[in-house]
């Protein structure tokens, strides 16, 4: 059977481009995560969620049969230009996905404006609190600081295959990457904690993007269209992730 992959990310088509074997991690409702040997993650599958530069993009009914005819534990080679499963072949000479880069683009005053009228109160009974969050931003701004027991404290905190204190890192950057506020020592700080097995491997590679500017297309949308429609698009990622990630860009541009 021949499959075709709609699109393919950036940092996948990297990974592809080698001779390797694959291994189904994770699968649910929109696709499936595997890895390489050195632990390297792309996902396949539909763009509820968004596209991302380390994801295969699949369209329904592709995905469909992709997931029919596979599972977890499952190996998938790499050899010229196709990714191979004992029950099919997907092409992958497709189109690349978008990196969405131009953050100089985004309109920071407009995105704080409709930030306010999303409400984050909930946090407040969770372990990341407002105080916490503000002590986090503003320590981010001073050299002298050492992060590393506080990056601890964030990384793999929560729930799921992207704990909460991940998402809230991850709009953190974002909020970075818009809206430079990030001594350079810190990132090389997260950078480095990234190494260590802290984390669940779907939360480490969306972190290492970001440590990179590299995020997901629901995210980026903000900043060619930072209206509350586009943020309540976000907050519908996953049962938390997309609010978790809105409330790491909330705190890292309302922090004056």
């Amino acid at each position: 059977m021949i499959l075709q992959a709609s699109a393919v990310g950036s940092i996948a088509l990297q990974l592809l481009n080698e001779e390797k074997t694959f291994t189904v991690h994770s699968m649910f409702e929109k696709g499936l995560n595997m890895v390489d040997q050195d632990g390297e993650l792309i996902f396949a599958g539909t763009d509820e969620n968004g596209t991302f530069p380390f994801g295969i993009l699949l369209d329904p009914q592709t995905k469909q049969m992709l997931k029919t005819n596979i599972q977890v534990g499952d190996t998938l080679t790499v050899r010229h230009n196709r990714l191979s499963h004992k029950h099919f072949d997907m092409l992958l000479n497709s189109k690349t996905l978008p990196l969405n880069m131009d953050f100089e683009r985004a309109n920071i005053t407009q995105l704080k404006e409709n930030l306010q009228y999303i409400s984050f109160e909930s946090y407040e009974s969770t372990d990341f609190q407002r105080a916490r969050m503000l002590s986090l931003i503003n320590r981010l701004h001073d050299p002298t600081q050492n992060l590393e027991k506080t990056f601890r404290y964030f990384i793999g905190r929560g729930q799921g295959l992207t704990p909460t204190g991940d998402d809230i890192l991850v709009g953190i950057l974002y909020g970075h990457f818009i809206n430079h506020f990030i001594e350079h020592k810190h990132l090389e700080t997260l950078k480095a904690l990234m190494e260590e097995p802290l984390t669940t491997i779907v939360s480490k590679r969306f972190i290492t993007c970001a440590l990179d500017g590299l995020f997901s297309s629901k995210i980026t949308a903000l900043q060619h269209d930072p209206s509350s429609e586009s943020m309540n698009r976000l907050i519908d990622v996953g049962s938390s992730s997309g609010m978790d990630t809105l409330y790491g860009i909330y705190m890292s541009l309302t922090k004056e």
